[in-house]
């Protein structure tokens, strides 16, 4: 039988290790730098298992990242698809476009559009059909003559409300395989790359993906 390893000497090993390469790494970076080497260790035992069970191929995180996230993507909106035949809404824009005055408040057609990542035209279409609708109202902005401001009414409250519960199924779908903290790691993960982007979108939107790719790097 294989003779287990002594933890102590395992850390001690590892410790050296870390400090080779980061030799002004203090305790805490080391505890970090440990754990997240074991929870990368782990998950990559998850996938070896799962392609060879499937005999698929191996994608490294140079090339798979992105694929992976628009595959994840197709399938949020294949979740949301199958929760919208239950429910009183045209499209995923509607509710998300209602969702955000609800919860945060009246703010500019301008700044709604842009925090959805829309274009202006399809932006405007999407507001002008809550209006109709009467589950948002606008009104001229106090600050400034020239803009208008958008709320949500109560009619829409309450459709957002009713339309809610129903939501956050697709939410308890999608991420159900992964545990409470590996679900805060990912939210943080891809709040960061929010923020990143929410940047880059705002001041190069109009710029050619090379020249956003010599600003950002």
């Amino acid at each position: 039988m294989k003779k287990a390893i002594n933890p102590v000497v395992e850390l001690v090993k590892a410790w050296e290790v870390f400090e080779n390469e980061n030799p002004t790494g203090n305790l805490e970076a080391f505890c970090q730098d440990y754990l997240r080497k074991q929870q990368l260790a782990k998950f990559k035992s998850v996938d070896e298992g799962y392609i060879h069970h499937t005999g698929g191929r191996a994608a490294k995180p140079s090339n798979g990242l992105g694929k992976a996230l628009v595959r994840v993507q197709k399938y949020l909106h294949f979740y949301i698809k199958k929760t919208m035949q239950n429910l009183p809404i045209d499209n995923i824009e509607d509710f998300a476009y209602l969702s955000d005055l609800h919860f945060m408040g009246a703010m500019r057609k301008s700044e709604l559009i842009h925090r959805n990542i829309s274009e202006f035209t399809s932006g405007t279409n999407v507001i002008n059909r809550l209006i109709k609708n009467g589950f948002v109202e606008e009104f001229n902005d106090p600050d400034d003559a020239r803009s208008k401001q958008v709320k949500i009414t109560q009619s829409g409250v309450n459709w957002i409300m009713s339309c809610l519960p129903d939501m956050i199924k697709v939410d308890s779908v999608l991420f159900q395989v992964l545990q409470s903290d590996e679900r805060e790691v990912l939210f943080h993960i891809l709040a960061k790359l929010d923020r990143f982007h929410t940047s880059v979108y705002s001041e190069m939107r109009a710029l050619e993906i090379e020249d956003i790719l010599k600003k950002v790097i």
